[in-house]
């Protein structure tokens, strides 16, 4: 590895998604409120200005039905509900939903609005246009339903449904307080609005094991644009991403079960053929075939950070190298956290100005290949489509470091 001097025609602007000045305050927890140092919500603005957000909460985009005794939608069961529901939501004299108590049926239902609509707020800026919803022909809104007495959560058409997990104790942790979880899925009504569905009858594994994947990405780099979250990552890694951390835990529900790992070292032939009928496969085998995907594009936005450690001279090639995936060595492992600790510690904003750069560069590199994605998608057409993004964007600067951890990950460009 060697230093590669940043050129102006490659430098990617940082987003800009501070509402603070116009926009509506909700409080938002980014992990799990049972997870220790995630007890207290933080203040969120999403973009809507105050009191274009009506009780419910509601606005042009999306609303809350916050049912009573609701079963899950099933087809040809759809939205809007017309069943018993809670009293709503309401905003405060100011217009902002800040004042909500945890604890309430009007706290965790202005916190799953808050979350998705945030959530749309940060991938809007990454596409660059407005996100129409693949149902807007037959329903104007989304509908968010924040309570089933069910253990899972689920995105439909014209919905999104929160049930519960239950925690180490067996206590049901409703699902519309877990940010990963309500990213993930609005994630899935993004996808479905930029790639389309599929005809009856010609969904494929690739299609279900992307939107797996897919939707997993949208709730990491969301997550990370919470400045707390960014600040805890770096604290407790030094910038050392690839151990287990509070990033790729993938809807964690307690401190020691996640629903998904985003970090792993699945490859390809470790699951099931892309080939094989869904029909034929299982719900966690489905799940499990879109790891190596996510696991590629996690290690991406690792190998972007670092790479934009060592463009920096925030740390050397030669710790680069050493920390790269695949270390084993006990020895090596400690003397790479140290180094990092150091180089850290040398330079914490250096750090952290790094990760959200790359955190922005992947955002954008996403929504660049999704947008150009249809329902027959191929993963092999991934790879080929974000190299394509990097050579339009920074005119092929990050081309090892995708085409690597594609093929750590047994990802190639023939794979159709």
């Amino acid at each position: 590895m060697i230093y590669r001097i940043p050129r102006a025609a490659r430098e990617l602007s940082q987003l800009e998604l501070d509402f603070s000045g116009s926009g509506t305050r909700f409080l938002l927890y980014p992990q799990p409120p049972i997870l220790p140092g995630f007890e207290e919500p933080e203040t969120v603005w999403v973009s809507t200005p105050p009191r274009e957000i009506q009780p419910g909460p509601e606005d042009a985009r999306m609303y809350v039905a916050d049912a009573v005794a609701k079963t899950p939608y099933e087809f040809p069961d759809m939205p809007p509900y017309r069943g018993a529901m809670n009293a709503p939501a309401t905003p405060g004299a100011d217009g902002h939903f800040d004042h909500l108590r945890p604890g309430t049926h009007q706290f965790e239902a202005a916190h799953m609005f808050g979350t998705v609509h945030w959530v749309m707020d940060i991938w809007e800026a990454y596409f660059g246009a407005p996100i129409e919803w693949h149902f807007s022909e037959d329903l104007p809104r989304m509908e968010l339903v924040p309570w089933l007495d069910w253990d899972n959560a689920h995105s439909g058409y014209g919905f999104i449904e929160a049930g519960y997990r239950l925690d180490d104790s067996g206590r049901k942790f409703p699902m519309n307080l877990n940010f990963d979880v309500l990213a993930h899925e609005f994630g899935h009504s993004m996808l479905y609005a930029k790639i389309g569905l599929p005809p009856p009858g010609k969904a494929t594994t690739s299609f279900f094991a992307f939107h797996e994947s897919a939707s997993d990405l949208v709730g990491i780099i969301a997550l990370l644009h919470f400045d707390s979250i960014v600040d805890l990552l770096l604290e407790r890694t030094s910038g050392d991403l690839y151990p287990r951390n509070v990033l790729n835990r993938v809807g964690e529900v307690s401190p020691t079960k996640q629903i998904r790992m985003a970090s792993n070292d699945l490859t390809m032939s470790d699951v099931a053929d892309l080939s094989t009928p869904p029909d034929q496969l299982s719900h966690r085998e489905r799940h499990d075939v879109s790891l190596p995907l996510t696991g590629a594009v996690f290690d991406l936005l690792v190998e972007i950070f670092q790479q934009n450690l060592v463009d920096r001279r925030l740390i050397d090639p030669a710790l680069d190298d050493m920390s790269r995936r695949g270390v084993k060595d006990a020895a090596q492992l400690e003397a790479v956290d140290r180094r990092f600790d150091a180089a850290f510690a040398r330079a914490p904003v250096g750090f952290k100005h790094a990760l959200v750069d790359a955190r922005d560069t992947l955002g954008l590199y996403l929504a660049d290949v999704w947008s150009r994605l249809t329902w027959d998608v191929h993963f092999g057409d991934i790879l080929g489509l974000l190299l394509e993004a990097d050579r339009a964007r920074t005119g092929g600067w990050y081309r090892v470091e995708i085409e690597n951890v594609f093929a750590r990950h047994g990802i190639y460009l023939d794979m159709n």
